[in-house]
């Protein structure tokens, strides 16, 4: 199949909306080494599941991992052992469906909930796509899967462009993203539901966890809260395969796979249309751009693009992926977005700006090649890029080894003398990057094991020795340590007393006690160490020691080290320099920062590596930092909800979560907050301002003011409006160029709209005798050169309508009067009697056609006429009134020169008489014989 890729093509487990080039005959096969740039390595680690099954995972507040496979089958993958499946869903796993989707919720280590998005088989042979929340069974492990509940169902039409990703927002919001379900094997008018606010294909939505839309959703509606149209966020898609939110702007970041030519990637700002399937990237879209759904459909332009194909700089199925907000990788990666395409097996960064234009263009060609199929990205604990390859069934960890921290070896022993056993435990060992550890014992008399616990009995002829153990992260980066053991004497005994599980505020005094025996020392002194520990979100790690003491009780104020915990050991060694000791770690009480805006914009916790929204501890202080303009590039910071007019203001973190939200003057509240006549016109704002391609728009009890950057703010109301939205709005007509305004002679108002695709320039005009009617295009055109309302044809009384012939289309007016267009005749004007004796010879399906002229002086200032298609015409004079004349009448006149010809104009329209027909004259008449065709004039 040529200008498509044929769903043949995919490979059997493929779970996403990729559609091969032609020629491939099955899953592309890993192309050996990987090229990466220097520096960089990738780490495999096993996800659960099976080589082309593998379609998505997330990770778990400890570290582990939750997997997904296109059959199915959902697996949890702890840090070390083995992988456990929780349950196998059933699913309809043809072409681009099955279990596809999975996001976990941001409160889950209490609500232990997850989304899942999958397809299955119903009654009939029909198929369902679902998002659904389910909740993980087990405590301290993940067991199972429980207490579905249904957000989303949806049929299927063909197995390609269903559900492609889910992401749970920090607010507790679900994201979702659709594709159009269309045939992609033809030109599927059924794809046009990309484009209808009232079908979810084709769609960003976002969502409650019960799946309602979300107050502040573009076309949210607080009276019915669970519509099609409450949930949309943005539309305009073909197959939306995966997307994240940008940690700073709080925007979804979506790629689009593509028909024939081009695959793209989109900073999604609210009620945007990126336009499917009128248009593919930039580019109206080969026959669908045709159709009349796609008339005046604007694009908003991605932010990059890449063209289908095999070469080094081309692709064939996009996949959206992540904003990298580690620090380890080099400078020229912070801030930049990871991007893949699983069919070449490619990986290109790019960094936008904050307002999402593009600052850094993808790699020409990619630095990352032959890396496997990524299909779902996501970050390490320490912000190292990581993907699900669903090639191989791998999660593969995209590293720069030269920069990841060395763990840290912490080991702690007990001694049973009796039978000189002792028991080593390293599970107080950490890793500064999160990286799971392996450990390993050298129980220093030759012996040794693995295990983050072990126990070892030594022999007789051991008196002393130096165990050490040796821990090493997934880089490969290692660190030990020793523990002195002597099997014949017992350790000491420890106690501590603590504040037990609870957290801390910035200041609050941590209080713990401990007391030591040793049976063969008795009482022994207790010395104190402390570590702050700290640990930015996404960054890495660092720590370093705090206050000292001793004595049986310890006291320090909880520190206000951002993301810090305090670890406090008490240490004790006996007289055989054996040592105990016990840790008490005092967690801070967090609550959640959350940056807002009121349009989006960058917003930004420089101290959280530069996130919109972080778990920060009670009390600590931090600077919060908002863009000067947003990101739509034209809205300006005004002030923060306390009131405070700074851009960067610090904020004390109080007892509970905290929202912050920036408010941004668009040039639409600007204008509104500026004019009080036009607020006490329009009255109080109705709802939220919309996005919609280029053009914004927000609603007030009176009207409505739109945006746009060619035409700046204007206001519409009244009649106008009504008739503009009834007729398709800013989408057929483009956004008002002007205010609605009054015309000159005070009887009606009109507003006036730019050139649009599909429309052209236009107008609406409406008086309280003819209503509001739009004029556009041609016919427009022709009524401003005859002078508006104040010329001869007066105010509009109909819609541009079509002719009944489906040729012409026109407009009507006051002045009984019309303007007729067909793109042969272009547009003219008829009026007056000369229109009456057209009507009455029944318009252009009469024996005249369409007007080719205006109505026109003749020569001699007597008399006016229109000419018409069907070599016909009307004249009129005061003396005459207006008759028709065509055919070989009218010939033989035009040949005598018409009116100043001896027979001079036309005193009866062409009329039956017993030889033939006749038009009569002022001095004459003209006859025509049917017999013979013969024509002749006489005087009267």
């Amino acid at each position: 199949m040529t200008g498509s890729r044929a769903l043949t093509r995919l490979f059997v487990a493929l779970s996403v909306s990729i559609l091969l080039l032609p020629g491939w005959v099955g899953a592309p096969e890993a192309t050996g080494a990987p090229t990466l740039p220097s520096g960089f390595v990738l780490r495999d680690q096993p996800s659960g599941q099976a080589a082309f099954d593998l379609t998505d995972f997330a990770y778990l507040p400890d570290g582990s991992v939750l997997s997904i496979g296109k059959s199915g089958k959902v697996a949890w993958v702890p840090g070390t052992g083995q992988a456990r499946t929780l349950a196998t869903l059933p699913v309809h796993g043809s072409g681009d469906l099955g279990l596809i989707g999975l996001a976990v919720a941001p409160d889950f280590a209490t609500s232990r909930q997850i989304y899942l998005a999958r397809s299955f088989d119903t009654s009939g042979g029909a198929f369902t796509m679902r998002v659904a929340r389910w909740t993980v069974t087990g405590t301290d492990v993940p067991t199972g899967l429980a207490n579905e509940r249904v957000l989303v169902d949806l049929p299927g039409f063909y197995d390609v462009h269903g559900i492609t990703g889910l992401v749970a927002g920090p607010d507790g919001t679900l994201w979702i993203s659709i594709g159009d379900a269309a045939d992609f094997t033809r030109m599927d008018p059924g794809a046009l539901r990309a484009l209808d606010l009232d079908q979810l294909y084709g769609k960003i939505l976002r969502v409650t966890p019960d799946g309602a839309g979300v107050p502040g959703n573009p076309y949210y509606s607080a009276s019915a809260p669970d519509s099609n149209r409450s949930k949309v966020f943005a539309s305009g898609y073909r197959s939306p395969f995966r997307f994240s939110l940008d940690p700073r702007l709080g925007l979804p970041v979506v790629g689009d796979v593509g028909w024939n030519t081009w695959e793209e990637v989109n900073v999604v700002r609210p009620g945007a249309n990126h336009a499917w399937p009128c248009w593919e990237g930039n580019v109206p879209t080969p026959g669908y751009s045709g159709l009349a759904g796609c008339a005046g459909v604007v694009n908003t332009p991605p932010v990059t693009t890449y063209h289908h194909g095999s070469g080094v700089d081309e692709g064939n199925s996009v996949t959206a992926g992540i904003v990298y907000s580690g620090s380890s990788y080099p400078d020229e990666y912070h801030g930049a977005f990871f991007f893949g395409d699983y069919a070449t097996q490619k990986i290109w960064t790019m960094t936008y700006d904050s307002q999402g234009r593009l600052v850094q263009a993808p790699q020409r060609p990619p630095k990352f090649t032959g890396i496997g199929g990524p299909v779902e990205f996501a970050a390490a604990a320490n912000g190292d890029i990581v993907y699900a390859d669903i090639i191989s069934g791998n999660l593969r960890r995209l590293s720069y080894p030269g920069t990841n921290a060395e763990p840290v070896a912490v080991a702690t022993s007990s001694t049973d003398p009796s039978t000189r056993t002792v028991t080593f435990d390293g599970s107080g060992s950490y890793d500064f990057d999160g990286d799971p550890l392996t450990y390993h014992w050298d129980f220093g008399d030759g012996t040794s094991q693995d295990g983050v616990r072990v126990t070892h009995a030594y022999g007789a002829g051991v008196t002393r020795a130096t165990a050490r153990l040796t821990v090493t992260d997934r880089l490969g980066a290692t660190d030990g340590t020793e523990v002195v053991v002597v099997p014949g004497n017992r350790s000491p005994d420890l106690i501590m007393t603590d504040p037990g599980a609870r957290t801390f505020a910035v200041g609050e005094p941590v209080v713990v006690g401990a007391t030591a025996i040793d049976t063969e020392d008795g009482v022994l002194p207790v010395g104190w160490t402390t570590l702050i520990r700290h640990c930015p979100e996404e960054a890495t790690c660092h720590a370093h020691p705090g206050s000292p003491g001793g004595g049986p009780v310890f006291s320090l104020p909880f520190t206000d080290h951002q993301d810090s915990r305090v670890e406090i050991t008490a240490s004790v060694t006996d007289s055989a320099g054996v040592t105990s000791s016990r840790t008490y770690v005092a967690l801070p009480r967090e609550h959640r920062l959350t940056l807002t805006s009121t349009v989006p914009a960058a917003l930004s916790i420089p101290a959280e590596g530069g996130v919109n929204t972080a778990m920060v501890t009670e009390g600590a202080t931090f600077e919060i930092v908002a863009e000067q303009v947003a990101a739509d590039g034209v809205s300006t910071f005004v002030s923060w909800s306390d009131g405070r007019t700074s851009r960067t203001v610090p904020v004390t973190v109080p007892a509970r979560d905290l929202t912050m939200t920036a408010t941004y003057l668009t040039p639409i509240d600007r204008r509104y907050q500026a004019e009080p006549a036009l607020r006490q016109r329009l009255g109080a704002p109705a709802g939220p301002e919309v996005t919609d391609g280029t053009v914004r728009y927000r609603p007030y009890a009176g009207g409505r003011l739109y945006w746009s950057a060619e035409t700046g703010v204007k206001q519409m109301e009244g009649e106008i409006l009504k008739k503009y939205l009834a007729l398709g709005g800013h989408r057929k007509f483009g956004p008002p160029a002007t205010d609605e305004t009054a015309t000159p002679d005070r009887v009606g108002r009109f507003n006036h709209f730019p050139d649009w695709p599909g429309t052209q320039r236009s107008s609406i005009y409406w008086t309280p005798s003819t209503g509001a009617h739009p004029v556009q295009g041609r016919i427009r055109v022709k009524w401003e050169a005859l002078d508006w309302e104040k010329g001869p044809l007066g105010y509009p009384t109909t819609d541009e309508l079509p002719t009944p012939d489906g040729i012409g289309l026109f407009n009507h007016f006051s002045k009984a009067s019309s303007i007729y267009y067909t793109v042969q005749t272009d547009a003219h004007a008829i009026w007056g009697r000369i229109r009456v004796r057209w009507e009455a010879l029944d318009w252009e399906k009469g024996p005249l056609g369409y007007p080719t002229t205006d109505e026109t002086a003749t020569p001699d200032g007597v008399g006016r006429y229109n000419h018409f298609t069907k070599a016909s015409s009307i004249y009129w004079t005061p003396a005459t009134d207006s008759h028709a004349i065509y055919g070989a009448i009218r010939q033989r006149w035009a040949a005598l020169g018409w009116e100043r010809s001896y027979l001079r104009y036309p005193t009866t329209d062409e009329f039956t008489i017993a030889i033939g027909r006749q038009n009569s004259f002022q001095n004459g008449y003209v006859t025509w014989n049917r017999n013979t065709g013969q024509v002749i004039d006489r005087r009267w």
